[in-house]
Parts: C-alpha cells; sequence; structure tokens
C-alpha cells in the first residue's frame, strides 16, 4: 500500500527562488574539482534551469546527495527529495536543502499523494531508467493540475557530438566507442523532442518547451575530459583525488591550482549559445488543468 506523506503546502512560497545570476561553473568546480568535466556539464545544466520558474512545493526525484540542488536553489522552504540510493539519504539530509525531508523512493510507486506538487524535477535521472513511462506516469500523478515536470537528460544528439565518436575511424569504431559510453554511464536512451511529447501526452502532460543546452564545443570538451582526467576508468589523477587518500591533507595543494587552471578555459564552453543541437535537452511539460 502507498505511503500517504504529504508535504506541508502552506509553508511553502508560491515559486522557490532561483539563483539566476550565480556564477554556476565556479560553484561547481569547487564542488567537484576531483571530477572536472562533471562539474562542466552540472554548470551548464544549472545554469539552464536558472532561467525556469519553479512552482512550489517542488519534488527533486532522484535527488542524490542535495549538492546539485543546493547550487541551484540554495536552502529555502518548499523543496522535498526522494532517491532510490540508500547511500545518498544521509547526505541529502545533512544539506539542509531539503526541509520537507528526504525520502527512500521508487519512482514506481512514489508515497506521496495525488497532486502533493507544484512542480516535480528530476536532473539527470530519467536517462538511467529503462523503461520510463511508468516512473513518468508516477511523476504525472503527484503533479497537482497545471503543476509544471522539468527533465535534464542527454539530447538525441548526445552520441554523435562526442569526440571519441566524431574522431573514430569508421562506423563500426564510432558504434563501439558510443555503446561503451552508454556502458559506462548506464545510459538508456535518447529521445527527440517529438519523441518526448508523445511519452509526456501519455502520462497527461504536455509539452511546453524542449531545448537543448551543452554546446558541440562543450560536449566535445567534456567527453575528452573524461579521458583526460580518468572518468569511469583508472588515471594519475583519479588515483591523486581518491577519497581514500583525503585523509592525508595534501589535496586542496591539488584543488586550488586546478580550478585556477581550468576556469578561463572553460568559461567559454560554459556561457556558449545553443543553436540547433546540444548534447543535453531541458524538457518542460505542463500537466492538464
Amino acid at each position: 500500500m502507498r505511503a500517504m506523506t504529504m508535504p506541508d503546502s502552506t509553508s511553502a512560497p508560491a515559486y522557490l527562488h532561483v539563483r539566476r545570476e550565480y556564477d554556476f561553473l565556479a560553484d561547481f568546480l569547487n564542488r567537484y574539482w576531483f571530477a572536472p568535466p562533471v562539474a562542466l556539464w552540472r554548470a551548464i545544466e544549472a545554469r539552464t534551469l536558472a532561467t525556469l520558474d519553479f512552482p512550489a512545493p517542488l519534488l527533486d526525484f532522484g535527488c542524490g546527495d542535495g549538492l546539485f540542488t543546493d547550487a541551484v536553489f540554495g536552502k529555502q522552504a518548499g523543496i522535498f527529495g526522494c532517491d532510490i540510493a540508500p547511500a545518498e539519504l544521509p547526505s541529502a539530509r545533512d544539506s539542509g536543502v531539503y526541509r520537507f525531508g528526504v525520502q527512500f523512493a521508487d519512482g514506481h510507486a512514489l508515497p506521496y499523494r495525488d497532486g502533493s506538487f507544484g512542480s516535480v524535477y528530476a536532473n539527470s535521472v530519467i536517462e538511467h531508467i529503462p523503461d520510463p513511462q511508468h516512473v513518468l506516469l508516477e511523476l504525472a500523478r503527484v503533479l497537482r493540475a497545471g503543476g509544471q515536470l522539468v527533465l535534464t537528460v542527454p539530447s538525441d544528439r548526445f552520441r554523435s557530438l562526442l569526440h571519441g565518436v566524431k574522431t573514430a575511424p569508421d562506423r563500426q569504431a564510432a558504434a563501439a566507442y558510443a555503446a561503451n559510453v552508454d556502458r559506462l554511464l548506464a545510459h538508456y536512451h535518447y529521445h527527440s523532442a517529438d519523441e518526448w511529447r508523445v511519452l509526456l501526452h501519455t502520462v497527461g502532460v504536455r509539452l511546453v518547451e524542449a531545448r537543448y543546452y551543452v554546446s558541440p564545443n562543450a560536449a566535445d570538451a567534456w567527453d575528452r575530459m573524461n579521458g583526460e582526467y580518468g572518468i569511469g576508468r583508472r588515471s594519475w589523477f583519479s588515483l591523486i583525488v581518491s577519497p581514500r587518500l583525503r585523509k592525508l591533507g595534501y589535496q586542496h595543494l591539488v584543488r586550488r591550482p586546478l580550478v585556477k587552471h581550468l576556469e578561463p578555459r572553460l568559461r567559454p564552453l560554459y556561457t556558449e549559445t545553443v543553436r540547433d543541437e546540444g548534447a543535453g535537452m531541458l524538457i518542460v511539460g505542463r500537466k492538464a488543468e
């Protein structure tokens, strides 16, 4: 039987405050200095989300440790978090971001009443779910009539913009490279805007915006940096920044010069205007009234 947890919406503002004029690149480089390509991608995502308005209360579906939502929204009333990874929940609870609380939740059966939230957002979550249809149905169920569903996902152009795909010697090698990235990142699907329109329509949500983010140049650099900094594989860099070695106390000597070196290099990619294609896609839907 589904639990009937309901946030007290009377304690939430009508809309959440979003950090619109904020340097997400500097923030995420300091948060994720040990994984620079993650910092770049997350910063661009946050900058994209900060252009939206979010009716409260908000459910952060797949909240993880709360660091991303902390960067975008800060600590304010009106945010509830849930995740299927129990190991992440203590950090999320300690973050101070989720004043409505944090719960373990399977997206196929969310423990909230129908129409509990003004907004539901899932940042880089849905692509990790093999068949997202039932999860989208649950996300729509907990939205109130007219509520907003916001998803950030890798786009239908993601694979083709990878440096390793573009520089592969032939189609077979390109396909193998893309398949390996899918495996490392646990990506199961890449939908176009039209495909998202159909998916949302089947759960009673109307697509109101589909926008690319992460420019082709940024996607190319992100992919090259994954190899350079050993993301998803072992390297000298991943060894010296390993959390297991933090107690030795030397890592601040790596972090400071690295951030100083990377920030001017990555800033043009962070601010670049995305026009006809991008490796990420922002999906905004509105539940039927």
